[in-house]
């Protein structure tokens, strides 16, 4: 039995992709693909394995549980999987049969404004959630698998290069990953049950600021899908067409520090010279910077649609 690994990165559309794999379960055995387990991915082993509470015995007991044949391949997808640094059960797994992981790669000064975004409106971290733009910023050396050429040299030395498959989410590359998934597992998504999809979208960068003071970390599931909702709707007059809270400037210098590791990831797993083959930014791209405003202005304009908002219930 063969094994492929789906490494996520986060926030590159992982969220579709599981959901259309799980809600898709029994088309795909039919179709010698197993996606095993219940859950609509397999983050509760990607966070054991990095704990140390799981390991490559775990990782194959999943692999080959309740099935009572033979597929020709399983799936294993958890976007954390690309945040670990030990490999060893990855390096067990390709012993005992064939195995290779798929990564999606997004640019970092994109992908660092939607994961500031997603920290905001889904904290799991109390203080990434309260952290304005530069502070997030300021703690980029805590996301380490941006350096991608360390993060796959990595998954290199326990799978070799021609175990790692790398593609680029970007305009004019990989635009669906759920598609792309499935048409390396040589399934027509057409195949498989449409279900509902859990959307994952981010707060437009004007609510930002407003959302990182509302306390999202403290709240239930279902309070932060209302609050949410409600900020989209309270300052909507506010509507701006920045998409990012970086600016130019400081997202130029993300892409200048990772600029040599990119290269050198796309001439030895692309075999080409340029990662990623979106321009970088416009010099004229708009940012969204909170603006500097009284207290009265604050409240009428900027907190009180929101409450306004809550309290209609909507």
């Amino acid at each position: 039995m063969r094994a492929l690994i789906h490494a996520g990165m986060h926030r590159t559309g992982t969220t579709w992709l599981q959901d259309r794999l799980a809600g898709g379960r029994a088309a795909l055995a039919a179709r010698g693909v197993r996606y095993p387990g219940r859950e609509a991915n397999h983050q509760a082993l990607a966070w054991a394995l990095r704990r140390g509470e799981a390991g490559p015995q775990d990782a194959r007991r999943l692999l080959l549980q309740g099935a009572p044949e033979r597929p020709r391949l399983s799936v294993l997808s958890a976007e954390d999987f690309f945040t670990h640094r030990d490999l060893e059960w990855v390096r067990r797994l390709a012993q005992e049969g064939p195995t290779s992981v798929r990564v999606y790669l997004r640019r970092q000064d994109d992908w660092l404004n939607s994961w500031y975004n997603q920290h905001v409106k889904w904290p799991f971290d109390r203080r990434l959630s309260q952290a304005g733009p530069e502070d997030f910023l300021e703690r980029i050396d805590r996301f380490h698998w941006l350096d991608f050429e360390a993060t796959l040299s990595r998954w290199a030395d326990a799978l070799g290069d021609d175990g790692v498959e790398v593609a680029v989410v970007e305009p004019g590359g990989v635009e669906d990953v759920a598609a792309d998934f499935l048409a390396r597992l040589e399934i027509d998504p057409s195949a498989l049950p449409e279900g509902e999809a859990r959307a994952n979208e981010s707060l437009p960068a004007h609510a930002l600021e407003i959302a990182r003071h509302m306390g999202l970390h403290d709240l239930d599931a279902a309070a932060r899908i209302r609050l949410n909702g409600a900020l989209r709707r309270g300052l909507s007059a506010h509507a701006t067409p920045a998409r990012t809270v970086f600016s130019v400037a400081r997202r130029n210098e993300i892409l200048d520090r990772f600029e040599a590791g990119n290269a050198a990831v796309a001439r030895r797993f692309l075999g080409r010279e340029t990662l990623f083959r979106q321009p970088r930014p416009n010099p004229d791209e708009p940012h969204f910077e909170f603006p500097e405003i009284d207290r009265q202005t604050l409240l009428r304009d900027w907190i009180a649609p929101v409450m306004q908002e809550l309290a209609r219930g909507r």
